[in-house]
């Protein structure tokens, strides 16, 4: 694809000030935006260092190293020769690198050094302590972007200092560069909370959901939110799945055009449960399926809703059994995994981001009821058809490897 000079990208630009905090909604151009900025400063600037910094490596694997790869390769500057896929860097032929890295501890963000230019991707789940000690030892400026799911340093700590920080809001309509499937995706998010997606807003008799509202607020508006509500509270990202951990099982869920097919790994661990992901793409035939998921240990607990798919697959050889699902499965299983805490391993992005986003529905007076909202929860059912089989034990006292 060519490299397209967004309007967000035009708006990036126009930015001075030594704190830049950009804030968004999704689509809107924020990371493809910034990193051509950096990388005109890496061309023009010699023997500088621009480290770019996420939550974990792989969440900068999937996205800021992904962005940063396209839209290299879209202006025509990529050179293979110049990047290192170990240290994960690209070096400028003025001598500048830009590094990508992540810290999870204030000790190693200061271990790290000085640095030239900095650019806080998904900056929210950062901590400040540690964004504050890269911040500290940034000599130029920062790039700071996020989805605004509800207010957190970048607004309190960062612009409360008006002169030396500046904010800019981006939204999908920034980006000329939006997939028209990914346009009708987010107008299909827009008719889910409102009655008149054109209509106002604001105005509560057009409201149809008051969580999708929230979302089109956050994601599409890029405004800011309060995605609260949670179904999994009791979860946190561990580096690795522990040496004592022990395989029970892998979950699956099926999707195909919109809706991705997710492979789990499911392990105990002490009193805990972990979940790695192994699979997580749309479009996939059950062929492919079998073929990325032949070399997976463990057999595969699955929807049973799909008898046609799960004998296919096992025809084609995977070790796959339907979960029977009776009245209520879906709070039963929901009511399993909540009885347990639950640790995600870094490289699992897909399973951290529906943690996040997967919440309660909310009735008319904006009370959370007891049923899920349908969205942001593929790799999380199929977390859930393991825990139907491998959780049984601890809540009925019979069945189940737990």
């Amino acid at each position: 694809m060519a490299f397209i000079q967004t309007t967000a990208i035009r708006k990036l630009r126009r930015m001075t000030k030594r704190k830049r905090v950009v804030q968004g909604g999704t689509w809107a151009g924020k990371t493809y935006g910034i990193l051509p900025v950096l990388a005109d400063y890496a061309t023009k600037n010699k023997n500088k260092l621009v480290t770019v910094t996420a939550q974990t490596i792989p969440s900068l694997r999937k996205g800021a190293i992904k962005d940063f790869k396209n839209m290299m390769r879209d202006s025509g500057r990529w050179n293979d020769a110049r990047w290192n896929a170990t240290e994960l860097h690209y070096t400028f032929h003025s001598g500048t690198r830009i590094e990508f890295s992540a810290f999870d501890s204030v000790g190693k963000a200061q271990q790290a050094g000085k640095r030239d230019v900095l650019f806080i991707n998904e900056a929210p789940y950062i901590s400040y302590e540690i964004a504050d000690a890269l911040i500290i030892r940034t000599v130029d400026f920062i790039y700071i972007d996020f989805n605004p799911t509800s207010e957190f340093w970048a607004h309190t700590e960062i612009l409360s200092n008006p002169e030396d920080s500046e904010f800019l809001l981006l939204k999908y309509t920034d980006n000329e560069c939006l997939p028209d499937n990914i346009l009708s995706e987010l107008h299909i998010k827009l008719s889910k909370a409102f009655y008149d997606p054109d209509g106002d807003h604001a105005d509560p008799s057009n409201i149809k959901s008051e969580y999708w509202r929230n979302w089109c607020r956050v994601y599409i508006d890029g405004e800011i939110g309060t995605l609260q509500g949670a179904v999994y509270t009791d979860w946190e990202i561990i580096d690795n799945i522990p040496k004592e951990a022990r395989l029970l099982g892998n979950g699956m869920d099926f999707g195909f055009t919109s809706d991705p097919t997710a492979q789990v790994a499911f392990y105990k661990y002490n009193d805990c449960v972990v979940l790695d992901e192994l699979l997580y793409q749309t479009g996939l035939v059950n062929a492919q399926i079998y073929n990325q998921t032949k070399s997976n240990p463990g057999q595969t607990s699955a929807d049973s809703a799909e008898p046609k798919t799960i004998r296919e697959l096992q025809l084609l050889g995977m070790d796959v059994i339907g979960v029977e699902k009776g009245a209520d499965s879906l709070k039963y299983g929901i009511q399993l995994l909540q009885g347990v805490k639950i640790l995600v391993t870094a490289r699992s992005v897909n399973i951290i981001s529906e943690l996040r986003k997967y919440c309660w529905e909310k009735d008319r007076d904006g009370k959370y009821t007891k049923k899920p909202i349908d969205d942001f929860n593929h790799a999380l059912d199929a977390a859930r058809y393991a825990a139907m089989r491998f959780l049984v034990e601890r809540s009925t006292g019979v069945g189940g490897a737990f």
